[in-house]
């Protein structure tokens, strides 16, 4: 008996990770409240709503970093896990939303889709929880990802060099002016969006969604660190993103004509501030930014790991890494909120 009285805590102390998911359920309500209070010039107030839309995700981490940690790997734990990296992706998630009702001319129905979606995985959730045995222990996966592993870190390298940075690096400059940007992004043009080059881009972030998702899941009843737990958090996130920015790019803006330059993403002349749609892009594209980085960073301290390198100069590294993305982050970000040098 005294068993089962310790199993059913062990239960129920589980349930207090849904409070991510259930501040969640408000996201759209906190973007609106940072509209109206930036109209209104109610400094306290924007930062208050805008404090609660980085909460979600925030609180999130917390929670699959306290999962992570736990001794024993059961279902249990293994379903929090899973809804923990999907509340972490609720920037990007909220944002593919939107442009899937657009696309379908659903207009002004976001937050109550939302609602409705994220209900019906609490509910989910909660249902798959109560099927589970609290003491049911997952054996360890025996699946050997590390052929997937290297594809993905190369298909990783070749998107970095011929893409990713030579991107957020054009982004970067747009804290010059969009003329700036625009004149960088020109040329750069002439070497991602090549005939023969652009669809092979394409196919490598499919292939990385796709990898990223194979990586993850036998992560799931593992402990991990904290850097650990930064790693498949930030990958559950790019999962969302990449395919929100695909759709957007391909999909919403160039299918009909639209030229996705600098004024396109940051929503000239309104600003992305002025904009009750367009404010949802503030943490999409800060959040975004700093998580692609931070995740390649922490790729690297998983290569030095393998190859050798002592845990401690890898995660030194990796939170160099870490602070210098933070810092890139801050100057794209600025630039895309209208701060000008």
């Amino acid at each position: 008996m005294n068993s089962t009285i310790a199993r059913a805590d062990r239960t129920s102390s589980l349930y207090w990770h849904f409070a991510p998911t259930v501040l969640a359920l408000g996201y759209p309500w906190y973007l609106t409240k940072f509209y109206e209070a930036t109209g209104t010039h109610s400094t306290a107030g924007a930062l208050f709503a805008m404090a609660l839309v980085y909460a979600v995700p925030a609180s999130a981490f917390v929670s699959l970093l306290t999962l992570g940690r736990l001794d024993v790997s059961g279902r249990q734990t293994v379903i929090l896990r899973r809804l923990a990296h999907l509340t972490f992706a609720s920037p990007p998630l909220y944002v593919i939303t939107g442009v899937l009702l657009y696309l379908m001319k659903i207009n002004g129905a976001d937050g109550k889709v939302w609602l409705g979606l994220w209900a019906a995985v609490i509910v989910g959730s909660l249902l798959t929880l109560s099927t589970e045995r609290s003491d049911t222990v997952l054996s360890r996966p025996t699946v050997n990802t590390s052929r997937v592993r290297v594809l993905h870190g190369a298909a990783s390298v070749a998107i970095i060099a011929v893409y990713l940075f030579p991107h957020l690096g054009n982004h970067a400059v747009g804290i010059f002016g969009t003329d700036v940007h625009k004149s960088v992004m020109l040329v750069l043009r002439h070497v991602y969006r090549a005939g023969w080059l652009e669809p092979i881009l394409i196919a490598l972030f499919f292939f990385q969604i796709v990898s990223g998702l194979v990586l993850l899941a036998p992560k799931l009843n593992l402990k991990h660190d904290f850097l650990g737990a930064v790693q498949t958090a930030t990958g559950a996130y790019l999962v969302i993103f990449i395919a929100s920015h695909i759709n957007s790019v391909f999909i919403l803006a160039r299918y009909f004509g639209t030229d996705t330059d600098y004024a396109w993403a940051t929503y000239e002349p309104t600003g992305l501030i002025r904009d009750a749609w367009s404010e949802r892009l503030i943490p999409h594209y800060s959040l975004g930014v700093l998580f692609i980085l931070s995740h390649i960073a922490c790729g690297l301290r998983t290569v030095m790991l393998a190859h050798g390198v002592s845990i401690q100069k890898a995660n030194r590294i990796c939170w160099t890494l870490i602070a210098a993305s933070s810092i890139w982050t801050v100057i794209i970000v600025a630039g895309m909120l209208g701060v000008r040098i």
